[in-house]
């Protein structure tokens, strides 16, 4: 019996860290007003971003998003970025060729969560409770830099529309990797995430 219910509660772990993320209601993300425009940069967003629950047995302990800041992905954020604001052309074209710029010799990621503990948003921290990690051709690199961007707001809905009431954003950048199939690993004592991303 007791084997049963261990089973059981495996079986409803597993579906737990592989279920959707609840929504909050509230307030909607912006949105392009043009609904193929929006649907084409959300379809880029989903394509580049994954997501997870972290789970202690059956007690939620972390929400997170983690989107790849891949070349096709930076080129539709700042597209973005430029269509909200009315940016010109020139002005533009200079956004993307900083971003390239910044990101040219590492592999960043825009990383979002939700912990039912506050102590455990400590990501940034030298002493975190969190070990991330990259894997990429079975080798593992840790971050250069673990950035607390902050509580969420209208600009970073903007571009991260997953983000709700909140949420939390971190940059967290890697030496550069090939662009191929990589996994980011996020795990502590009480549970890890593993997020794979296909390649550009």
């Amino acid at each position: 019996m007791r084997a049963v219910v261990a089973t059981a509660g495996a079986v409803l772990l597993l579906g737990c860290a592989n279920a959707r993320i609840p929504r909050v209601s509230g307030d909607p993300a912006p949105i392009d007003s043009d609904p193929a425009i929006e649907s084409a940069y959300q379809q880029t967003l989903e394509r580049y971003t994954r997501s997870q629950g972290i789970f202690d047995y059956l007690d939620t302990r972390l929400f997170v998003h983690a989107t790849w800041e891949a070349t096709p992905f930076v080129e539709a954020r700042v597209k973005r970025f430029a269509r909200f604001r009315a940016l010109p052309a020139e002005e533009e074209r200079a956004a993307l060729e900083a971003e390239r710029q910044r990101l040219k010799d590492v592999t960043e990621f825009h990383l979002a969560v939700h912990a039912n503990d506050p102590k455990m948003d400590d990501f940034d921290r030298r002493d975190s409770m969190w070990r991330l990690a990259l894997v990429v051709d079975g080798k593992e690199t840790t971050p250069e830099l673990i950035e607390r961007i902050g509580r969420t707001n209208t600009e970073q809905r903007s571009t991260y529309s997953y983000m709700e009431p909140f949420w939390v954003g971190y940059r967290v950048r890697f030496p550069r990797s090939s662009g191929g199939p990589m996994t980011l690993k996020i795990a502590s004592s009480v549970g890890k995430a593993e997020l794979s991303f296909a390649g550009e």
